[in-house]
């Protein structure tokens, strides 16, 4: 673990807020479940799920496609007018929809009328706030959209508690402070901007020939940011059906567990597309493979023992989390962060394909396998519920990776896809495992599933160092 302190303070910092953001994700669960309930929990799911797939279509690729090209700008009348800009459109979209849930829920839904009008509220803020948050990183600001993440994640704990003190909290009054807090964000990094100088409100105006700028090319995103809600979210609407509040709380929060490796993932692959700018110019491929070579390698390396503590834990954690007793299998754990782990490792590809021109492949790889995701989702969950969703989204994940790999080689890729040391570490871990699942199939410790889990873990840990240590002196000697 020698890496790590060799990280560059802003990559520190990144790595203590990201740590912040998702322990506070898994905090707020607790509070609900145990405030509110595990059925308002299974409500507040779909919710996310519906926001996360409306958030895409309102941001329109912004973010994207005119915030990130703004890096290189420093004319502050240049950004105030480009940042506007995407603001009102944003706006303007949001305006449509809020408009199109009041009627849709005076008509048919007045039940949902409140909660229709707060998931509007919401999509929109969400919208302005991602892409406030990419405006500051576009500007190298990287330390304060973590002090801003931190804010946020912390004060959402802060204000649920003080609102359960004061009224007693319900799914109502949570959304009302998920909306008054996102606003708030919003509000402080204007100021800050505004205070830094990186644009300045008399420059404030409409960019000209928005359609052709903005809209046409937000297009291509819009589909991509659907495809990727076909990807992650549209299997918990599906499983809704099919399933209890419980189980679907389950599946989605072992979702949560898994998506810590995008959390590790963002800090080691931030900076990625910056600097390979920077080499191509210099035309310095080799610089590039090398980069990608080791961070794949850092990632892998420190990503295994995540995996393997938080499979053997996550009944555990989950069972105080979403205040219920329930069994599920470890190997939902395990397809959850094996998806999640081959899609984080094509990211080097990714920013490859970038780089080299070819962003286009890239988007239509995520829409067609966004579009199966979806289609097997579809087939196969009302017959195998929890396992269809699971195997479908890892089919997916695993096609999508592949299919980038092979793009990139054609492309003139180069360099190592996963180091030798790498390549054993991973075999180390399905060793593990595999002996993990006998052995508990086999023997029970205890009937306490804290005792248990610590040392099953404490097993675990013991069992993958040794068989690792066996493995390279086997690599060594032949």
């Amino acid at each position: 673990m020698n890496y790590l302190r060799s990280l560059e303070p802003e990559t520190k910092v990144r790595f203590f807020s990201e740590f912040i953001v998702k322990f506070s994700s898994f905090l707020i669960i607790p509070i609900i479940t145990y405030k509110i309930g595990i059925k308002e929990y299974g409500e507040y799911v779909l919710i996310l799920c519906i926001i996360n797939g409306i958030v895409p279509i309102l941001l329109l690729g912004l973010n994207f496609s005119i915030i990130k090209k703004l890096a290189s700008v420093n004319n502050i009348k240049i950004n105030t007018i480009k940042l506007f800009s995407s603001f009102s459109l944003i706006s303007f979209l949001s305006l449509l929809l809020f408009s199109f849930f009041l009627i849709i829920s005076t008509l048919n839904y007045r039940d949902f009328f409140l909660i229709n009008i707060l998931i509007s509220l919401i999509s929109y803020f969400t919208s302005i706030q991602l892409l406030f948050y990419e405006f500051l990183r576009s500007k190298l600001k990287s330390n304060l959209f973590c002090y801003f993440q931190i804010f946020d994640s912390v004060f959402l704990i802060v204000f649920t508690l003080i609102i359960d003190f004061l009224l007693k909290l319900n799914l109502i009054n949570f959304l009302y402070i998920l909306t008054f807090l996102k606003v708030l964000i919003i509000f402080l990094i204007s100021l800050v901007i505004i205070k830094l100088k990186i644009i300045n409100l008399k420059f404030i105006s409409l960019d000209k020939n928005l359609t052709k700028k903005y809209i046409y090319p937000g297009l291509i995103f819009v589909c991509l940011g659907i495809s990727e809600w076909l990807l992650n979210f549209s299997d918990k609407i599906i499983l809704s059906y099919f399933l209890s509040p419980l189980y679907l709380s389950v599946y989605f929060t072992a979702g949560m567990f898994a998506s810590s490796l995008n959390s590790v993932g963002s800090v080691f692959w931030w900076d990625l597309f910056p600097k390979f700018n920077k080499l191509k110019k210099k035309n310095n491929y080799k610089k590039i493979y090398e980069i990608i070579r080791k961070k794949n390698k850092i990632f892998i390396d420190f990503s295994i023992y995540i995996i393997l503590c938080l499979i053997i834990l996550s009944p555990l954690i989950q069972t105080y989390l979403l205040n219920s007793s329930f069994e599920v299998s470890y190997f939902i754990y395990l397809i959850f962060f094996m998806s999640v782990f081959s899609h984080q490792i094509s990211t080097g590809w990714e920013f490859f394909c970038y780089i080299k021109n070819e962003g286009k492949f890239v988007v239509i790889n995520s829409i067609i396998w966004g579009i199966i995701s979806f289609s097997l989702y579809s087939l196969v969950i009302p017959s195998l519920k929890i396992y269809g969703a699971l195997f479908s989204l890892l089919i997916s994940k695993l096609g999508y990776t592949l299919s980038l790999i092979i793009f990139s080689r054609k492309k003139g890729f180069k360099g190592k896809i996963i180091e030798k040391e790498s390549f054993i570490n991973i075999i180390s871990f399905s060793i593990t495992f595999l002996i993990f699942i006998i052995f508990i199939n086999i023997n029970a410790i205890s009937n306490n599933l804290f005792i248990t889990s610590i040392i099953y873990l404490i097993i675990s840990l013991i069992l993958y160092i040794f068989i690792n240590k066996i493995l390279n002196l086997i690599s060594k000697n032949t």
